[in-house]
């Protein structure tokens, strides 16, 4: 079964993308909190500056959006904390990269750089229900069960060879392999 995303569609859904909890940027200022509060015992503006290599004036725009969200709180000393949804989201973000990490380089064996820098771009974007679902998939293809271990040895043997079919039932138009060829 071919899946096709039409014109109309793929203007909403582009759309959606600036819909997620938190941009990019956003998510790594909050886990910098959570790394120096764990490493630390406290997070200040500058420390966040120094950690991210990011000047203060920047930080600081970023750190008054997470405030005014309510994902982190600022005391009279100006030391940050995670709010409980601050940090029920910095846990739902690392276990989506430590999952996507692991998918990439255990499963689909990717060099560890190449797995953390693509978990890192995508953690925070997808949703929580394919955040779930990864991870159970994950967990089952990385379980000592004997059809994960199969599935594990079939995939490493597995050869896909989308250039020999007239229309591959992966790729949406021309094979993704063919134009990778083309573009190197």
């Amino acid at each position: 079964m071919r899946y096709t995303i039409n014109r109309v569609n793929m203007k909403d859904i582009w759309k959606r993308f600036e819909e997620t909890e938190l941009t990019h940027s956003s998510a790594h200022h909050l886990m910098a909190i959570h790394y120096l509060l764990k490493k630390n015992g406290y997070a200040r503006s500058i420390d966040v500056s120094k950690h991210l290599n990011l000047t203060r004036g920047s930080v600081s725009i970023t750190l008054n959006k997470l405030k005014q969200r309510e994902y982190v709180v600022e005391d009279e000393n100006k030391f940050f904390r995670l709010t409980d949804k601050g940090r029920q989201l910095v846990n739902s973000i690392m276990s989506v990269r430590h999952m996507l990490i692991k998918l990439f380089h255990d499963v689909l064996d990717l060099p560890e750089e190449i797995a953390e820098t693509d978990a890192c771009k995508i953690e925070h974007l997808i949703g929580h229900e394919t955040g779930e679902r990864l991870i159970t998939f994950v967990g089952f293809i990385l379980s000592s069960t004997p059809s994960a271990q199969t599935f594990r040895k079939e995939f490493r043997d597995f050869g896909f060879l989308c250039n020999s079919q007239p229309e591959c039932d992966v790729c949406e138009l021309d094979c993704f392999f063919s134009e990778k060829e083309t573009i190197a």
